[in-house]
Formats: C-alpha cells, sequence, structure tokens
C-alpha cells in the first residue's frame, strides 16, 4: 500500500495506533467527498505503532484541533500548500474544556438540563493518560 502525497490539505500523523477511526468522525461528512488516505497500525521509531491520515482540501478549526489532542496527545498536524509543508502544528490540550466532550455519567446535571455546556478539567494522570473530570458531577470520563 502506497500513500500518496497531497497538493493542498492536511496530514495527521503521530496518531494513537487505532484512533484514527476516532477522529475521521471529527471532520463533517462532506470530507468523504475528497481524497482520504488512512493507514492504522504503521510503524514507527517513536511510537512502535501509530495511524496516519491525510485529508485534500480540508482545514481544521481550533475546536477540531482541541477534540484532535484530547483523542490522541501525541498528534501532530502539517497544514499542506502547492505541495509543501506549510505550518506544522502540535496542539495543546488546555486545562478547561468547554462543549467538547460529553459526561458518561447518567445521573449528571448535563444530560437533563439542555443550557447547561459541558465543562470538563483536564490534567494528565500518573499512567501518563488524559484525566477528563466533569466539573459538574466530578464523574471521570474515559
Amino acid at each position: 500500500m502506497r500513500i500518496e502525497r497531497i497538493h493542498n490539505g492536511i496530514v495527521l500523523d503521530h496518531i494513537k495506533a487505532g484512533v484514527g477511526i476516532e477522529i475521521l468522525k471529527l471532520f463533517p461528512t462532506e470530507i468523504l467527498r475528497t481524497k482520504i488516505d488512512y493507514a492504522s497500525y504503521v510503524e514507527s521509531p517513536s511510537m512502535t505503532t501509530k495511524d496516519i491520515i491525510k485529508i485534500e482540501n480540508i482545514d481544521v478549526n481550533p475546536e477540531t484541533l482541541m477534540k484532535l489532542a484530547l483523542l490522541s496527545p501525541s498528534i501532530t498536524i502539517s497544514i499542506i500548500r502547492n505541495g509543501q509543508v506549510q505550518e506544522k502544528i502540535t496542539p495543546e490540550i488546555p486545562p478547561v474544556v468547554e462543549g467538547v466532550i460529553t459526561c458518561t455519567n447518567p445521573k449528571c446535571v448535563t444530560l437533563r438540563e439542555n443550557y447547561l455546556i459541558s465543562r470538563f478539567r483536564v490534567a494528565w494522570s500518573e499512567a501518563g493518560k488524559i484525566r477528563k473530570q466533569c466539573a459538574y458531577c466530578e464523574h471521570i470520563t474515559k
């Protein structure tokens, strides 16, 4: 299998292996009408295995960058213009995330009161994973 270069678009690299399919769900369904290269569990010297996604003719907004970082903290985004890397972004995870994650606690007030915007405190755990805690019910979401 060969993944081709793209002329304009984005390259999502250093994605945690197996998470690429979840990342593709973040983009609107219109991208399904453009060229997408997706490789999963690719060997990598720095990560053992990783996923890679290339999407032609699309840009990313700051909200999507935050979601990408939450799904795969090691992700890098390369903006491609005229066949060259225009910019390389490594998104950072803010300490508080609003309106991005939904609480998985069935008793959380945010699930009953639609006017409330979800709010999570985000931090690294001792195990090196991202810990997302609901600011309303203090439930930790995986």
